[in-house]
């Protein structure tokens, strides 16, 4: 069984071997070639993203290649595949991890309306809901904020101490299964604007709650017992 399991191992990574090779060939041609129709670009360039998240991990060179190509005619195109790409790879996946750690820490010995710890009940039932990375490490500030009473701004300075701490955060991860794709021991620190957004998104958030008392007093009730 397993000499079968790693012959269909071999052959998979073979095939992956030869996908990256075709579709690198492809893709330099339509680059040589000037085409700048992206939807054609991206149905060549999408099979190079299925082997870096398959088995092998090739192809991010000629991906990374492809994008510098389509910075030179459409930026931002390129930028919102660049950062899709940081994050697919898991480049800074970090941030989230960060983030739930945080929250962790800011809501231990919290305990919901059945006795509950108010983390589990955060990580499974509103987490779980939202599926961008930015998105989901400001929800993770947003109840942060109301187990702390902390500000955001604090909340994030904090938070981006625990980000630099990347050994840190990756011996942790097994204890937030399921949270997202696993980061990547390579960490690319985020830009500024990616904070910026982040904090805006937990800040909105929190506004929205605030201008609406029932939405929130039955939230905080089912979080934190209150």
């Amino acid at each position: 069984m397993d000499d079968e399991l790693f012959q269909l191992i071999a052959h998979l990574t073979e095939l992956e071997h030869k996908n990256v090779e075709l579709n690198s060939e492809l893709l330099q041609d339509m680059i040589n070639k000037g085409v700048q129709d992206i939807n054609k670009l991206d149905q060549v360039a999408d099979r190079l993203m299925d082997s870096m998240l398959g088995i092998t991990g090739n192809g991010e060179a000629m991906y990374r290649k492809y994008l510098d190509y389509i910075e030179t005619f459409n930026p931002q195109e390129a930028k919102e595949r660049k950062d899709d790409l940081e994050y697919e790879l898991g480049y800074k996946t970090h941030v989230l991890y960060a983030a739930a750690i945080l929250c962790k820490k800011e809501t231990e010995n919290l305990l919901t309306v059945i006795g509950k710890p108010s983390f589990d009940r955060i990580f499974h039932n509103y987490i779980s809901k939202v599926w961008s990375v930015k998105k989901k490490t400001a929800s993770f500030l947003l109840f942060a904020h109301y187990a702390s009473e902390k500000t955001v701004a604090q909340l994030m300075n904090m938070l981006k101490t625990i980000t630099e701490e990347t050994d840190y955060i990756l011996s942790r991860i097994d204890e937030f299964e399921d949270l997202m794709h696993f980061p990547s021991e390579t960490y690319h620190p985020l830009r500024e604007d990616e904070w910026e957004l982040i904090q805006f998104i937990a800040e909105h958030n929190i506004n929205l709650l605030n201008s609406n008392p029932k939405q929130k007093k039955e939230i905080l009730h089912d979080v934190f017992g209150i």
